[in-house]
């Protein structure tokens, strides 16, 4: 069976004890999908997580996929993908997998799967279990998607705040559920007169822009960017703001200590992020911004500066990510 993130919004009924896998863009709705699923989850469900990689344990998800727990009646497994394809042996061993009463197994696919229309696992989930699929959402879906967020926070709103929040976050849907939870706490007492005066305040920050690159929203990052730039934001703080990103993203990679600080409300969004690119990627983005803190100390080049800032926000929230980047200043990493 196959069900669309429309259809969840339109509350259809999941089945319990399943397979479900989950794929698409934007993640943040995979996510949302994820805590859907688990909220059909009984309060005594065991969860176990794991991080599917080239090296991963077979053994240890079979243990998970096929024991239950001595203190929960109820077990879910959350497969997360770290590659645009599923592993032949852990296909293999779902595609085999009678799955017992009681067990939920959830896989994620972190990046966009491989050959779609010709994937014999995903025919075979859709088949036999729940395939579960994300797309951008515009149009009536966007608004439904709004209206649904709005009425989970308890918020009162009329048409006009609705149009006023797309309106704001060029609507990006992580923005503006960030916005309803900012809202929820707030409580205003007129959500559209709230919104108007975000509207007439609301100037791009460098943390809009961390945000949006954390989103993958390209064309909102850019022209946050290049706000940014007009707002005569200077160089070296840019440099540091972007070189401060990557170098989080390399060390939650490879897993190096010390570890960043990351604020637990961005820790899902940071293992999303990270786990879409190979170290050398990153590696190769490092060695960049030090080219980059050359020039701007030896102010030559300067001209060049941000389109290299452009060039590098573009290798942060673009598929596939490549190991090798040619620099305008003429470095090839």
């Amino acid at each position: 069976m196959k069900i669309t993130y429309n259809q969840i919004l339109n509350n259809k009924p999941l089945p319990k004890s399943c397979l479900y896998l989950i794929y698409g863009d934007p993640y943040h709705l995979i996510n949302e999908i994820e805590s859907v699923i688990k909220k059909t989850l009984t309060i005594d469900t065991n969860i176990s997580t794991h991080y599917i990689d080239y090296d991963f344990s077979l053994e240890e998800i079979r243990n998970d996929c096929e024991s239950t727990s001595l203190f929960a009646i109820n077990d879910a497994v959350i497969l997360n993908i770290l590659s645009s394809s599923i592993p032949k042996r852990l296909s293999d061993y779902l595609q085999n997998l009678k799955l017992c009463k009681g067990i939920t197994i959830i896989l994620k696919f972190t990046k966009q799967i491989n050959s779609v229309k010709k994937n014999k696992f995903l025919d075979f989930v859709e088949k036999e279990y729940v395939v579960l699929e994300t797309r951008p959402l515009n149009g009536n879906n966007l608004d439904l998607w709004i209206k649904s967020k709005f009425n989970s926070a308890g918020i009162d709103y009329d048409n006009k705040s609705l149009e006023l929040i797309k309106e704001i976050h060029d609507g990006n849907t992580s923005s503006m559920s960030q916005e309803i939870y900012k809202m929820s706490i707030l409580k205003p007492a007129k959500v559209d007169e709230y919104l108007s005066s975000v509207q007439m305040t609301s100037k791009y920050s460098e943390f809009d822009l961390i945000d949006s690159i954390l989103s993958q929203n390209q064309k909102r990052s850019l022209k946050i960017l290049r706000y940014l730039k007009d707002s005569n934001v200077s160089e070296v703080f840019m440099l540091y703001l972007l070189q401060n990103e990557v170098r989080k993203l390399l060390y939650l990679r490879q897993n190096l200590s010390p570890k960043p600080y990351i604020p637990r409300f961005k820790q899902n969004q940071y293992n999303t992020v990270m786990s879409l690119f190979e170290p050398s990627s990153l590696e190769g983005l490092i060695r960049r911004c030090f080219v980059l803190d050359k020039y701007i100390k030896s102010n030559s080049e300067m001209e060049y500066i941000w389109d290299n800032f452009e060039e590098i926000v573009v290798m942060l929230t673009s598929f596939p990510h490549h190991d090798m980047i040619q620099c305008r200043l003429g470095y090839e990493y």
